[in-house]
């Protein structure tokens, strides 16, 4: 009888809500892109045959930074977590500025590079391509 007066004392200090499950936060979701084109507006076509393979990289660029010119022969998106990057297409001169909580749906098989302002560039890219496809490839002559 002692035992169960102990156990109803120590029960009446634990807060109500700590007697029974605690509630769980509530999830929030923001869709940050949605989208069938590259930031130049060209549509995305297929995904490489193979074993699917995602990869995602933090990417670090410095301050006053022209990256060399490039490709990617795999569809990607970068969110820009700090810092502004300036993308530009090396042949027809399209060019977008993106900015941080910005995303970047990257363009296929079209030679670009980024070029940064002021400050670093932190940019988280996913990419969504196929085991043995290199993620980017750099232009003869870089």
């Amino acid at each position: 009888m002692l035992k169960m007066k102990l156990v109803l004392l120590a029960a009446s200090f634990v807060p109500c809500g700590m007697v029974f499950a605690q509630q769980q936060p509530a999830v929030q979701s923001e869709n940050l892109l949605t989208t069938t084109t590259s930031w130049d507006g060209t549509p995305y076509t297929a995904y490489p045959s193979g074993q699917p393979q995602l990869s995602i990289l933090k990417i670090t660029i410095p301050a006053h930074s022209q990256l060399k010119w490039h490709t990617h022969p795999i569809p990607n998106a970068a969110y820009i977590v700090s810092g502004e990057l300036t993308v530009e297409e090396k042949d027809g001169g399209k060019k977008q500025h993106f900015t941080a909580g910005q995303v970047v749906p990257e363009t296929i098989n079209t030679v670009h590079r980024g070029v940064t302002g002021d400050t670093p560039v932190v940019l988280i890219v996913f990419y969504a391509g196929a085991k043995g496809v290199p993620l980017t490839q750099v232009q003869p002559g870089q």
